[in-house]
């Protein structure tokens, strides 16, 4: 801290948020350096690194709620240690979004009716590069007013250059050690975009099909049929097979016959195979690799030809005489010849699960095609251990068993996209169709020996660049080479990130680091919540119920976003969210404005210059045993919470973190301890005492602002750069949050003035159902259980006097005086004199006019919920809501009566 002195001023009179998120913008920040790593401070053995890895957002995408989630908690990972003194270093970057960037690109040449392929390749990159020039950067300034506090130094994004040489180098190396391969698979396939999709860019709708069941003659018994029961009826002119479980004693004869295919008037054998599952349909099914995964894993076992009959724009292609329709009007069409020859047994409905291309908005096709693959398996085995083994700990840790389930069941991955956008794959071919893969053209040249080579028109799935991303933040280029930054930063600490990725990021980024790096990518994984509305539903544009971001930091300030969104998020819960709920952080921030605006005031009244302030507040450190009780108990609670706060932040409770703050800064320091302290000073004797209390408090407030900071940097920073002059280039996020202090615990203050907060409550309430207006002094007396007790209370009558804005008469052995409401703490009976205090008839007559309506209420709903009717057919929502309105209101009639009785 700068022993500069005291700039005498006090904050605005009323907080605006704007102003001060204007003052201590991204900008200020940065341009001093304040959040850059040096990974010399790490090798030199003088920090402990603390690394951060960004999940890129795609440069398409523009803020959410998500990311306010996302990207809050990361920030309040990166501040605090930070401020725990590590070299901490968040890798910012964003991705290159393949699909959805060629989207947006070739929606813009549709409205100047264009195509890509009217442009060509290299001029359609080009209005795609720069598309990404003009816009790719929105995310990322809308995250920097968030406040996160990156490292924008070394902001990547995917398709930079040294990102782009990792890729190529890992696609070689993988080729090279035969775990690429090309081959044909059955793929998700996208009519619309033209390309393959992967597993995550699959939305997986439920919907109502008709489910038909269609008869199938026997090839040497035309008046015998065996059933099949399908959702796609135009894919019968594809099918090879129909495939029985050889269990199922309804169909053994069958094995090894054949059947004909309606339509097509195709034979085809009837095949035994355990994939069937008897219960559903027929038992009996029909088998189309060419567009069904499943089917294609039974064509391949059983060695049965491929026949295709849905192009690459879901339009027919077969030799039937649908060629050309649209695959669902084909499905109409041929339900109806199928019904015209009397092909069909019945038709009901089936509800299931369609795959949604996530962009297009159209249902994906089963599609087979050439496609370049990873094999999996060799990769997944040490990534699965790794978890298993704890080297890398989820948060919460139940997803450790999605993780085992996903990774004992892994498939290979399809890596390959029909599009223009992205890394293309770094593969010739000759005129043969010979493969030769390398770094670039000219090495293929060389390996295959010739210069008529054309390069694959394929690029890559966006997640594999993504999956190397730990390690290409930090520039590693794909080869045997480490930087300075790598040697410091790697393995990174803490990956946040939602789990519905875990499979197709997490995972693989798993296994990237440990099969290039021999070490895993990350020690800790933190999965956010799934934010909903107020009514459970996930939030969604089509839904409208995904507030914007941005005008919600307008209304409420980015401070009250941020620690809302924390407040309402335990771990491994979902959220819900809505916007008017900011409301409790924007009166937060107000309440420690306002308790700010209380304590600057009285140290600019106190006092005599800044300078003495200002070296006062630096040397200033007492023993807790020279504090007064006020002192030692605010002390105490400062050092339970920090003790508590630095708890949570090792296991990753940043929700317990803000109620720990909310806690100590709303109740303990502004509600009771500046309130004791005022009667503190109003009762000190001399200056130096005033003086001590202030700096005391200062000192504790500080402390408290900076535990807040990683969840409120904008505030917090504003306050502290108040509280004594500070140098440009100082911050609160780089100042240290100090640890709980064993000796600052003081048990005895702490009981006593939890104890006196018990009778000062206890009075208050009494006024308040009283309705005594808080400027009148009410007579109490306390009738102690002890001596002990009782001389404890006198000390400290002050504080309930002045708190609880009342004449305190306090003894052993008084009786209950007449005309009183009363209370009990700790065996200590407390009375509040009545009369002159209010109108005791005025007060019975009311009481027993609120007794009689809330007792005729009473009896309303336990009439009703004696009804077996109501009980029997009412909503069990419904009933249990009813329980809790009698509960509540038995309650109220509990303590009306005990009030009537007090008055008499």
């Amino acid at each position: 801290m700068s022993e500069e002195s005291l700039v005498s001023k006090n904050l605005d009179k009323t907080y605006d948020p704007k102003r001060v998120e204007q003052t201590w913008s991204a900008d200020h920040w940065n341009a001093f350096g304040l959040y850059h790593a040096h990974s010399e401070n790490v090798l030199n053995h003088k920090k402990e690194p603390y690394t951060i890895l960004m999940p890129p957002p795609n440069v398409t995408g523009s803020l959410t709620i998500g990311h306010v989630l996302n990207h809050t908690i990361q920030d309040i990972f990166i501040r605090y240690n930070r401020m725990m003194q590590k070299e901490a270093l968040w890798l910012p970057g964003t991705d290159h979004a393949g699909i959805a960037t060629q989207t947006v690109v070739e929606k813009k040449l549709r409205k100047q009716k264009l195509s890509r392929y009217d442009l060509g390749r290299e001029k359609f990159l080009d209005e795609v590069w720069s598309w990404r020039e003009q816009y790719g950067s929105l995310i990322l300034q809308q995250l920097q007013r968030l406040g996160i506090s990156c490292d924008w130094r070394r902001n990547l994004f995917t398709m930079d250059e040294s990102a782009s040489e990792a890729v190529i180098n890992v696609f070689v190396k993988l080729y090279r050690d035969g775990l690429i391969y090309k081959g044909k698979r059955i793929i998700n396939w996208c009519p619309v975009s033209h390309t393959a999709l992967s597993d995550e860019e699959v939305i997986m709708k439920t919907q109502v099909d008709p489910l038909t069941y269609v008869r199938y003659a026997l090839a040497d018994q035309p008046e015998k049929y065996i059933t099949i029961a399908t959702v796609r009826p135009e894919t019968i002119l594809a099918d090879v097979a129909i495939a029985v479980n050889p269990n199922d004693d309804r169909y053994k004869a069958l094995i090894g016959k054949e059947a004909i295919v309606p339509i097509a008037n195709r034979r085809v054998p009837i095949i035994a195979d355990d994939y069937v599952e008897i219960e559903f349909g027929t038992g009996a099914l029909k088998i189309t690799p060419a567009h069904d995964p499943n089917d294609y894993a039974v064509a391949q076992r059983h060695n049965l030809p491929i026949i295709s009959v849905i192009g690459q724009s879901g339009e027919m292609t077969d030799e039937f005489g649908y060629k050309g329709m649209d695959r669902f009007d084909a499905r109409n069409k041929i339900t109806d010849d199928l019904q015209a020859m009397n092909a069909i047994e019945k038709i009901e409905d089936y509800e299931h699960n369609v795959g949604y291309s996530e962009r297009a908005g159209v249902v994906v096709e089963p599609f087979l095609s050439e496609q370049w693959f990873v094999k999996m398996k060799t990769l997944a085995e040490p990534a699965l251990k790794a978890v298993e083994d704890g080297k890398i700990k989820f948060h919460p840790a139940r997803w450790i068993n999605t993780y085992r389930h996903w990774m004992g069941n892994i498939q290979d991955w399809c890596i390959s996209r029909q599009l223009w956008w992205g890394h293309r794959i770094p593969a010739w071919y000759d005129k043969d169709g010979n493969i030769f893969v390398a770094h670039n053209e000219a090495e293929a040249r060389e390996l295959a020996c010739t210069d008529e080579l054309t390069q694959d028109n394929d690029v890559l799935d966006t997640w594999f660049s993504s999956w190397l991303w730990p390690m290409t933040t930090l520039r590693w280029k794909g080869d045997g080479d480490c930087n300075d930054d790598f040697k410091a930063f790697y393995p990174t600490s803490t990956l946040v990130t939602g789990p519905d990725i875990i499979f197709f990021w997490v995972a693989r980024m798993i296994m990237a680091g440990l099969y290039f790096k021999g070490d895993v990518p990350f020690r800790d994984v933190y999965f956010t919540s799934i934010i909903r509305d107020m009514k459970g539903r996930k939030l969604s544009k089509s839904l409208g119920n995904s507030p914007d971001p941005l005008a919600v930091m307008d209304q409420y300030g980015t401070d009250a976003l941020r620690f809302t969104v924390i407040y309402l998020a335990p771990l491994g819960q979902d959220v819900l969210f809505g916007a008017e709920k900011c409301e409790q952080g924007r009166n937060f921030a107000t309440k420690i404005w306002n308790a700010a605006r209380f304590l600057f005031m009285n140290r600019n009244e106190v006092f005599a210059d800044d300078e003495e302030f200002g070296n006062m507040y630096v040397d200033f450190s007492p023993e807790i045993s020279a504090l007064g009780l006020v002192d030692r108990w605010m002390l105490t609670k400062l050092n339970q919470m920090l003790d508590s706060y630095h708890k949570a932040h090792k296991q990753f409770r940043v929700n317990d973190i803000t109620k720990q703050l909310y806690e100590f800064i709303w109740s303990d320091f502004c509600d009771w301890y500046l309130e004791l302290m005022k009667v503190s000073l109003q009762n000190c004797a001399e200056e130096t005492e005033k003086k001590q209390q202030i700096l005391r408090a200062v000192q504790v407030f500080e402390t408290a602002l900076k535990a807040l900071h990683p969840v409120m940097p904008f505030i917090t920073e504003e306050i502290w750069q108040t509280i004594v002059q500070r140098q440009k280039e100082e911050s609160i996020s780089c100042a240290a949050i100090p640890y709980s202090d064993p000796n600052g615990i003081d048990e005895n203050a702490l009981e006593t003035i939890e104890f006196l907060k018990k009778i000062i409550t206890e009075c208050r309430s009494v006024r308040s159902v009283l309705g005594v207006p808080p400027s009148t002094i009410s007579k109490v007396r306390i009738n102690a259980f002890s001596e002990e007790k009782a001389a404890l209370i006198q000390e400290n009558a002050i504080y309930i006097e002045r708190l609880a804005r009342s004449e305190v008469e306090v003894g052993v052995g008084m009786e209950k005086p007449k005309a009183s409401a009363g209370a009990v703490v700790e065996g200590n009976e407390i009375y509040i004199l009545l009369e002159g205090l209010i109108d005791l008839d005025k007060e019975k007559a009311r009481l027993e006019k609120e007794i009689q309506k809330v007792g005729g209420y009473v009896k309303q709903l336990e009439g009703k919920l004696g009804n077996e009717k109501f009980i029997a057919n009412a909503p069990k929502e419904v009933v249990e809501g009813e329980r809790e309105k009698l509960k509540a209101a038995r309650l109220n009639l509990e303590k009306l009566t005990g009030n009537l009785e007090s008055l008499k």
